[in-house]
């Protein structure tokens, strides 16, 4: 086992040459700011050039804090100004790139996530949280715009594209069922699958479809 970077916010600790895991040690509350994005975007070229990486596994080295909300104090350097690799600015890039990696993502979540970090962990193929103790949240539905980084930030890219986006968007992004009518109980609404697909497809600038799974 090669364990790398043993000092910074992301830890990528390499237990095969096909797995390997990813640690964010970010203290005390693993804000997320510019430099986990940095650092993710390393990840992303470093996976990009491991042809034998299979599987990552993200975790946090924080029990009560697996990713917090996005950093409101100004440390968010230029990921809302700068374009990625995808031609979307840093921030959806890094979601938009890691949906469409080779390399099956994983989120190993205990701890509470918060907006910008649940939309990190929706980015990932498959989400496993601790029974005991996780705790997620998108602030931003229970205002009424669409959840987190993934929406907002791809309008201005969308909508000279598609005469029908605003119904389409519409339509995804409305929650289904805000009344169980046979109990008259509110019920969660169903974001998951709807904006995940909208959010996580393939970004205006790139077209076709994601490569195939390494595994």
């Amino acid at each position: 086992m090669t364990e790398t970077k043993s000092t910074v916010p992301v830890r990528v600790i390499e237990e095969t040459s096909a797995y390997w895991r990813i640690v964010f040690d970010y203290p005390p509350f693993n804000i997320v700011d510019a430099t986990i994005f940095e650092e993710l975007q390393e990840l992303l070229a470093r996976m990009n050039a491991s042809p034998s990486l299979r599987v990552v596994v993200f975790e946090s080295a924080n029990p009560e804090f697996y990713l917090a909300h996005f950093d409101l104090t100004g440390k968010i350097g230029n990921i809302m100004t700068a374009v990625g690799a995808s031609g979307l600015p840093i921030l959806m890039d890094t979601f938009v790139r890691l949906t469409k990696s080779p390399v099956v993502s994983i989120a190993r979540i205990r701890g509470c996530v918060r907006g910008v970090s649940s939309e990190f962990v929706l980015a990932c193929d498959m989400r496993f949280a601790s029974r005991e103790n996780t705790r997620l949240g998108q602030p931003e539905v229970g205002v009424g715009l669409h959840p987190g980084g993934g929406g907002t930030e791809r309008l201005p890219h969308l909508v000279g594209r598609s005469k029908s986006f605003s119904a389409r968007t519409i339509s995804t992004a409305t929650p289904r069922n805000d009344t169980d009518t046979s109990t008259g109980h509110f019920q969660t609404p169903n974001w998951t699958a709807s904006s995940t697909r909208w959010r996580a497809g393939s970004p205006p600038s790139t077209g076709g479809p994601s490569p195939p799974r390494r595994i």
